[in-house]
């Protein structure tokens, strides 16, 4: 009988034990220790689980609202998963590689996408996503359910493969970094809104309740022309904090100057810093362009 893997968990969302393994399954539900991909959570030998999935969610295709995005303001907000259980996620102008960033909570380098084979229909089919967290659910289990989400809906299926391999480290540079901490209650508005600067090519983003993991996905999506390389969070911050970045294209920062990504990092007293690390990295086996019908 043909197996099925839930998604993987963090290790905060275990209700039991230390986390960390992986559990697959059958329809009989025959457990064996592998990759998490989808489903609802046993945990093998405790009779337990917890919430998977949204209560209700609807994804649709993302059509442009000149008027709702502003003057000046690109028509992308990069948003994270910290809200309270029991809320709505909104989730606008995303595409499914950006989808599955947040699911996996990884930066884009740490997805491959081999069968996907430069099908720019990949990139331009963006989305909309709202659903309801359950009340009884944790911060650590949202990702889980966006990734069950995405296997619902979009027939995602993936694997995942550990690796050595070179990748920018964001560390501390000084004793006080240049962020803004924030309380927990803030969340409910977490993101960060990425608008035009004064001239063509620069850009300004306003961050808002970001731990230090979101900061580093989200600035591999702000930037992602200037990572040639995954991006990973060696910071050791624990707050939320609010900050603003200042960058130029990588095109503009090439031909005429100007600051790249990394200055503007470096101006909130963090630096990227080449390393090499063990690596998660998500294999997209197959999915469809787009999702079943709601």
């Amino acid at each position: 009988m043909e197996g099925r893997c839930l998604p993987h968990i963090p290790e905060s969302a275990h209700p039991v034990g230390n986390g960390g393994p992986v559990v697959c399954y059958t329809h009989i539900m025959r457990v064996s220790v592998r990759n998490l991909t989808f489903g609802v959570a046993f945990i093998a030998g405790a009779g337990l689980a917890f919430p998977q999935s949204f209560e209700v969610a609807s994804i649709r295709p993302y059509i442009t609202d000149a008027d709702a995005v502003g003057p000046g303001t690109v028509d992308a907000k990069i948003p994270n998963l910290n809200v309270e259980p029991g809320s709505t996620v909104t989730i606008q102008n995303l595409n499914l590689k950006n989808l599955m960033m947040l699911a996996y909570q990884v930066g884009g380098r740490q997805i491959l996408t081999p069968t996907w084979n430069g099908d720019p229909e990949w990139t331009n089919n963006r989305f909309s996503i709202v659903a309801k967290v359950p009340a009884g659910a944790t911060r650590a289990q949202l990702p889980v359910m966006l990734q069950a989400l995405l296997a619902e809906r979009f027939g995602l299926v993936v694997h995942h493969e550990q690796k050595d391999a070179p990748v920018y480290a964001l560390e501390v540079s000084k004793p006080s970094p240049n962020l803004k901490e924030v309380d927990a209650d803030a969340q409910a508005t977490s993101g960060c809104v990425r608008s035009y600067g004064d001239a063509p090519g620069d850009f300004v983003a306003n961050c808002h309740a970001l731990t230090s993991a979101d900061l580093v996905r989200s600035i591999q999506s702000l930037g992602p022309g200037f990572f040639d390389k995954p991006a990973v969070d060696e910071t050791g911050l624990k707050g939320l904090y609010d900050f603003s970045l200042e960058w130029v294209m990588k095109r503009v920062a090439q031909s005429e100057g100007g600051p790249t990504i990394f200055d503007a990092v470096e101006k909130l007293g963090l630096k990227l810093s080449s390393r090499v690390r063990p690596l998660d990295v998500i294999v997209v086996d197959q999915c469809r362009k787009m999702p079943t019908d709601n």
